[in-house]
């Protein structure tokens, strides 16, 4: 899903043959759900969540049960070595720079996926993702529309158009919750203690938040934080997930999962 920067045409934005919804199980993601549900029929649409290996245990199960609700179709997509065998490898954790994470685990496979499922799209896809532009500045600047990467740029593979559409944009954090109970859809679990649903250990995170993480899921972060000091990298420049482990895991800080 590597940025075309290349408009879309009103004139082109109509007669999909299918629809693409990128989900995290979050609450911006499940507004683009139901932007796509209020204006698709549900058998067109293709519900697709990468496991990038450092996601919430629950995820999948809400995935598809989010997708057997709204009688959408679930692609679930995973890279191979996942994101400890990726971190293993390379020896260095991703960074602002280096979004390796995003690359191997959510953009390459998503692309592979999208190429390889041509046939069954069909010839004219929208690709629909949730972002919003009170995130960031970066995602301030984003297009409501511009072509998707896996658009074929001649028709010497057969004729493939992929837009790539972010309809949640000028909306507010508020309306997500609006939309999750309008599709009878419960917000992750996550939002009770933390206010975005991302990997549960990522470098753009606050530390604090991740923390509130490593609390409920300590074997999980235990096996990062091996790897961590095996590969003799830091998860950000300035602190490791060890000094964050010794900073709150104390025996009475340790949470059990749902009790919150």
């Amino acid at each position: 899903m590597a940025r075309t920067k290349i408009d879309v045409p009103l004139s082109a934005r109509y007669n999909y043959t299918s629809v693409i919804v990128s989900y995290s199980t979050g609450i911006d993601s499940t507004g683009a759900l139901y932007w796509a549900m209020q204006n698709f029929a549900p058998e067109r649409i293709y519900l697709l969540y990468c496991d990038t290996g450092a996601e919430y245990p629950i995820n999948g199960e809400l995935f598809y049960k989010t997708a057997a609700i709204l009688k959408v179709k679930p692609v679930l997509l995973r890279e191979p070595r996942g994101f400890l065998g990726l971190l293993e490898a390379r020896k260095r954790w991703p960074d602002s720079k280096n979004r390796w994470c995003t690359a191997y685990l959510k953009t390459g496979i998503t692309d592979k996926w999208i190429r390889a499922n041509r046939e069954r799209l069909g010839s004219k896809v929208l690709f629909v993702s949730g972002e919003r532009r009170d995130e960031s500045r970066g995602r301030a600047l984003l297009p409501e529309f511009e072509y998707h990467s896996t658009t074929l740029k001649t028709e010497r593979k057969g004729k493939f158009e992929c837009h790539w559409h972010r309809p949640m944009l000028d909306y507010e954090k508020g309306k997500m919750f609006e939309f999750c109970k309008k599709l009878n859809i419960k917000p992750h679990p996550c939002y009770g203690y933390i206010d975005r649903c991302s990997c549960m250990l990522c470098i753009f995170a606050r530390d604090s938040k991740v923390q509130e993480n490593m609390r409920r899921y300590p074997e999980i972060f235990k096996q990062f934080i091996e790897l961590e000091q095996k590969i003799g990298h830091s998860w950000k420049a300035k602190k490791s997930l060890a000094e964050l482990w010794e900073d709150c895991m104390d025996i009475d800080d340790v949470v059990a999962e749902g009790t919150e």
